[in-house]
């Protein structure tokens, strides 16, 4: 098992995520799909996200793993703590209540997406009224979202190894989070 620098990593996930919308455009242009029930999950990385989803909620939901995942992600980008309404240090709010709520309701999305991989249709639409949903939070962008992908990858890989195909992963959450992004910007 080879360990990637954070940056390297960040590297790594923005070429996955320009190389599977290269292949997203190519396939909508010459197929005429409908957007809105497209995901830029392959067969083979659904297969791989759902194998894996079982250990990263078990024991807790995924609810640790949504509370490391905003850690790492306040580490990162300490500026966002205070568009997530938090102050301090990142390490200090792992016995912060709202946060740890946070992460799990997160990881339950994520869940719920998962369950719905098969279907594109429905998984774009639940988490399009999700985005719509978050417009009552503020100004969120979408520049925040690749980063939380980042420290998401991170945070399953902690707690699951290489039981996690991070490409897989980064297909899937790039799916999620532009689901999400259009109910924001709609």
């Amino acid at each position: 098992r080879v360990a990637l620098r954070p940056g390297i990593f960040a590297a790594v996930l923005r070429r996955s995520y320009t190389h599977n919308l290269r292949e997203f455009s190519d396939e909508f242009l010459e197929r005429k799909i409908s957007f809105e029930a497209v995901t830029m999950v392959s067969a083979a990385q659904a297969a791989a996200i759902k194998s894996s989803w079982g250990d990263i909620s078990s024991g807790d939901g995924g609810a640790s793993v949504g509370l490391d995942m905003f850690i790492r992600y306040f580490t990162a980008n300490p500026s966002m703590m205070s568009v997530f309404g938090y102050s301090g240090s990142p390490d200090s709010l792992r016995s912060n209540a709202k946060l740890q709520n946070h992460g799990k309701k997160v990881l339950q999305q994520i869940g719920t997406a998962v369950s719905e991989l098969d279907d594109a249709a429905k998984m774009t639409a639940t988490l399009k009224a999700l985005g719509v949903r978050h417009k009552g939070f503020g100004d969120i962008k979408a520049a925040y979202f690749p980063p939380l992908g980042v420290s998401l990858i991170a945070a399953m890989e902690a707690k699951c190894g290489a039981k996690i195909d991070k490409g897989a992963w980064a297909a899937g959450y790039k799916a999620i989070s532009d689901a999400i992004i259009s109910g924001i910007e709609s």
